[in-house]
């Protein structure tokens, strides 16, 4: 019997508690105006937001006139998703699917992956999600890919962490795997006298290994970004990496 990928339980745990505590709404509107600038979205344009998580990007970028599908594995999340835009009165549409398994095919002018959502995966299945993101996308469509890489990992990196979100405390420790080039995280949620822990593992690209890994998987450029109008240096926050089918 296959053990569980991580990232198909651990969404389902205590980080599910926390989740919509850990971004800041002032945040979010700054991550989606970005978002409207590098993709070039306008009113009517076909949006596939992968992983979607609750909603967080998909339904504000639904209530500027665009048709948003969001897919995510978390069911919980999706549920969540549904409830606020009926509750926004906004009309999106939510999948339940594993970010490998896209079955369109040049159906959306844009798609974006953000907030950490990059890297669950082997090599084989890194590359999976990014050829399906590629097929979903119309000749000339674009993908926003907000991701950290080496350069934004190294500088900040700390084996041991901790933050309250709520009710929940919750502590991080971290190891680097050099060989494999990844974050290993040990997760452990304080709440109420009890404790969880949960296990994460992501693969950190240097810039140029992402960028080569998109040229493979069949996108024609690739623009590396730090914020929109500002090309990636080092020092920047996160990688706004933006490939076009």
């Amino acid at each position: 019997m296959r053990e569980p990928g991580w990232w198909e339980t651990f969404f389902d745990e205590s980080w599910a508690d926390v989740h919509s505590l850990v971004v800041a709404e002032e945040q979010t509107q700054d991550e989606v105006e970005a978002a409207v600038v590098l993709l070039g979205l306008e009113r009517g344009a076909r949006l596939l937001d992968v992983p979607c998580g609750d909603g967080r990007m998909s339904l504000p970028l639904a209530e500027r006139g665009l048709r948003v599908t969001g897919v995510d594995l978390t069911e919980r999340f999706l549920e969540r998703a549904r409830r606020s835009a009926a509750e926004r009165e906004v009309d999106a549409a939510f999948e339940r699917r594993d970010m490998r398994d896209l079955p369109w095919r040049g159906e959306f002018d844009a798609a974006l992956c953000v907030w950490g959502s990059f890297g669950y995966f082997d090599e084989d299945g890194n590359a999976e999600f990014l050829r399906a993101v590629r097929r979903a996308l119309r000749p000339g469509g674009r993908f926003l890919l907000a991701t950290h890489v080496a350069e934004t990992v190294f500088r900040i990196f700390e084996e041991r962490g901790w933050q309250q979100y709520g009710d929940t405390l919750v502590l991080e420790e971290r190891s680097w795997d050099a060989y494999a080039g990844r974050v290993n995280t040990e997760w452990t949620f304080v709440r109420e006298g009890t404790s969880s822990i949960s296990r994460s593992s992501i693969r950190v690209y240097t810039v140029r290994e992402l960028r080569a890994l998109l040229g493979g998987c069949g996108f024609i450029s690739v623009d590396a970004f730090q914020a929109p109008g500002r090309p990636f240096a080092f020092g920047a926050r996160r990688l706004l990496a933006v490939a076009t089918a």
